[in-house]
């Protein structure tokens, strides 16, 4: 008799923890664009504050975005899906590498709805639930190699409002979102980019 109740709590507790996957999948995979305003503030492993951005991004699946930092320091990452760009224009400087360089970071995965790829990196839990809120908690399987020690989504009304990011060297990144939309129009040459003239521009190969 035991054998077989704990059998069926062993049957009932399987599409259980398949629940909050399952559930990010759908949250992240209702569109293809998607474009924000964003503020971002950072901690060290003291709690004490440090440089403090904003600015607004926009991404197209798969693999295409724009990151745009227009406070305190100008910054642009753009990616086309070939190469990935980051231009500083206080510095007149451009730096091009391969866009796989990035397709294994869990922003980016996050981003491209990559649940899948997600699943194989980190463990997710849900570890809020209440009216129009969720909080989804990924913590890597192997750490390792990993990049960041925790990472926290919250969702308000079905739509990201905030990501949390916990390095492995102790420093905490968050950030929020606002002015959020869904699949807006686009135009393709948002994500890309040609260097100014006169800016130095480095050819970054490795990853």
């Amino acid at each position: 008799m035991r054998k077989l109740i704990a059998l069926l709590c062993l049957s009932l507790a399987l599409p259980v923890s398949a629940q909050p996957l399952d559930e990010l999948a759908s949250l992240l995979s209702g569109y293809d664009r998607f474009q924000a305003d964003f503020d971002q503030s950072i901690t060290n492993e003291q709690g004490a504050a440090g440089e403090s951005s904003s600015g607004y991004f926009a991404i197209s699946r798969p693999d295409k975005f724009i990151w745009k930092t227009l406070t305190p320091f100008p910054q642009d990452i753009v990616s086309d899906g070939e190469y990935i760009w980051i231009y500083d224009p206080d510095l007149e400087q451009a730096t091009r590498k391969p866009a796989e360089a990035n397709t294994d970071s869990a922003p980016a995965l996050i981003l491209n709805g990559r649940i899948h790829e997600l699943e194989k990196r980190y463990d997710v839990s849900l570890t809020q639930s209440y009216d129009d809120i969720r909080v989804f908690e990924l913590l890597p399987k192997a750490t390792q190699d990993a990049l960041f020690s925790r990472v926290r989504l919250l969702f308000k009304d079905a739509v990201l409002s905030e990501l949390m990011l916990d390095d492995t060297l102790g420093q905490r990144s968050v950030i929020q979102l606002s002015s959020q939309q869904l699949n807006p129009e686009l135009d393709e040459a948002l994500f890309q980019f040609d260097p100014p003239e006169g800016v130095d521009v480095i050819l970054d190969t490795a990853f």
